[in-house]
């Protein structure tokens, strides 16, 4: 580095002039340090790495079998860091050019029937206060599509009526105001009046917390990750592909199968774009597909005329 600010100094300085939420330049500096990390424990001066080890990093991400979305996210935060240090003159940018690992076709995360849906709601103990917490939790998800950031910003003054019908409001993804409302389902309802009744009332204090002794923090999105896919593998469903977002995609891949036009399905989900909800269109078809594929018809028929030929 060409300058006597420590790296601290410069990853504050570049964060301060980034125009994201303060979400996202959490993210950010979290992700940035993992490159630190990295750097310190392949022995390389953390103050003038070189391209190679831009490289490296991404080959080693890949090889401890991180997603190509984790990859490329990783590695796209290096490069915006060294592009802004460039800027100022303080080295060279030694990420310009490396390119992000190309995503095989098909979708990131798979959606859950609803008979594993309902599976996976049934196997949570809600006579503990974690149950009844990761019960209320994993119906927001299921019966409203919330993404895990979403869920993370509730509070208990969100909560609501509206003509009669109890209702959340919702920050959604890149917003900075809970601007958007969902209808809550009676079984959603139940389960927060059985979740906060032995809490004290305050309308800013986070909905979903940490109960381990002496600990009330508020989950980070990261820990409701966690305690979803720990929750569907006590059901038997491991796969890479089944994670907290097969929540979301299963509220939107079963209101296609249940006749609910795009259009709603696009508000529902908070997509500003009915393209981004086409996805769930394409599920619903390749759900369709593989239970009531033409292929058995077309086979019965051939079959049928062969038959009536060998009479």
């Amino acid at each position: 580095m060409r300058t006597t600010l420590n790296l601290n100094e410069i990853v504050a300085q570049w964060l301060s002039e980034c125009d994201i939420l303060p979400s996202t330049a959490r993210d950010y500096e979290r992700k940035l340090a993992l490159w630190f990390r990295w750097l310190s424990a392949a022995g390389v001066d953390t103050r003038s790495p070189e391209r190679r080890h831009v490289v490296e990093y991404k080959q080693y991400l890949q090889r401890e079998g991180r997603s190509l979305l984790t990859v490329n996210s990783l590695v796209t935060v290096v490069k915006l860091f060294y592009g802004f240090c460039e800027r100022r003159g303080y080295c060279d940018n030694i990420a310009a050019g490396i390119r992000s690992s190309r995503r095989r076709s098909g979708y990131s995360k798979l959606p859950l029937t609803a008979e594993q849906a309902r599976r996976l709601l049934e196997s949570i103990d809600t006579t503990i206060v974690i149950g009844r917490r990761d019960r209320l939790m994993l119906s927001l998800m299921l019966f409203n599509g919330l993404r895990t950031c979403e869920v993370e910003r509730i509070d208990l003054g969100d909560f609501a009526e509206r003509e009669g019908e109890p209702v959340l409001a919702v920050q959604r993804k890149g917003r900075t105001e809970k601007n958007e409302i969902v209808v809550l389902h009676p079984d959603t309802v139940e389960r927060l009046a059985e979740y906060v009744a032995d809490r004290p009332w305050n309308a800013s204090a986070p909905l979903f917390i940490s109960h381990k002794p002496g600990c009330d923090n508020r989950l980070v999105r990261q820990t409701i990750g966690r305690i979803v896919k720990q929750r569907l593998a006590c059901i038997g469903l491991s796969h890479p592909k089944l994670s907290a977002h097969s929540l979301r995609h299963t509220f939107g891949a079963l209101m296609v199968e249940q006749g609910v036009d795009i259009e709603t399905v696009k508000d529902m989900m908070g997509h500003s774009d009915t393209r981004t909800t086409r996805i769930y269109v394409e599920m619903a078809q390749q759900r369709k597909l593989l239970h009531h594929s033409p292929s058995r018809a077309v086979g019965n028929l051939i079959l049928s005329d062969l038959n009536r030929t060998d009479d």
